[in-house]
């Protein structure tokens, strides 16, 4: 196999980073045009953009701090401020003021989890866990709210963007994909309960998507309880 230049290597990884802000403005644009279910798939994509953008740093030893910092900003644009507009456009937009304090309240709650997150871990490694939610979770609790729009209220939809808004800059701990642990197959899992919720919009793939989330936390909870040890850790994805 051929070797990679040194300079492709931190260029590939950083294009795709690229690419996911390139796409959240698409879903903006999207959300502007009532094209909501639209809007959502292209942040879809964007979700796998930032997934993938970082293991393939790692992969090819290209993490770096400017790397960091991109994907902190591409988050900030597409799992901020995308999202918040999203669910605003889309049904928030019925609770008038106290809707844009709602969506206002996600993004600025998104921007501090990032910020704090730059601040405490490390560009050249992932921990296991994470501190308070990441931003990739909330905005995908928010995409899917869209989805079930016809089914939820307006305050109720403001209630869970408040929820997802306070575990972002909480001192929550949570486990992420790193290694081949049995928790990090069942993230695996996790995704793709989450591609039924938005194949099938449905309380049935919610609910389910959901108790799968908390079997994740119970058994992430198990295994930090055998590790009495180690010292604590802080950092994780953004």
């Amino acid at each position: 196999m051929p070797r990679i230049p040194r300079s492709s290597r931190f260029l590939i990884p950083n294009l795709i980073t690229g690419t996911n802000i390139a796409i959240g403005f698409c879903s903006m644009l999207a959300a502007a045009q009532g094209r909501f279910d639209t809007a959502v798939h292209l942040l879809l994509i964007a979700l796998f953009c930032d997934l993938f953008d970082g293991l393939l740093a790692r992969l090819l030893k290209a993490t770096s701090r400017f790397g960091q910092q991109l994907d902190s900003l591409s988050d900030a644009i597409s799992f901020g401020a995308a999202p918040a507009l999203l669910v605003y456009l889309a049904i928030l937009h019925e609770l008038g003021t106290a809707g844009v304090v709602v969506a206002v309240a996600f993004l600025l709650a998104g921007v501090l989890r990032l910020a704090r997150f730059n601040l405490l871990s490390d560009a050249h490694e992932k921990d296991r866990r994470t501190l308070g939610a990441p931003i990739p979770i909330g905005a995908a609790y928010l995409m899917a709210a869209v989805l079930m729009r016809d089914a939820m209220t307006a305050h109720a939809t403001a209630f869970l963007v408040v929820v997802m808004a306070l575990l972002m800059v909480s001192t929550i701990r949570l486990p992420q994909l790193k290694g081949r642990s049995v928790v990090t197959w069942m993230l695996l899992i996790g995704i793709g309960n989450y591609l039924a919720v938005i194949a099938w919009p449905s309380w049935k793939t919610v609910i389910w998507w959901n108790l799968w989330n908390v079997v994740i936390l119970v058994a992430a909870a198990v295994t930090e309880r055998r590790r009495p040890h180690e010292e604590p850790e802080i950092a994780g994805v953004p």
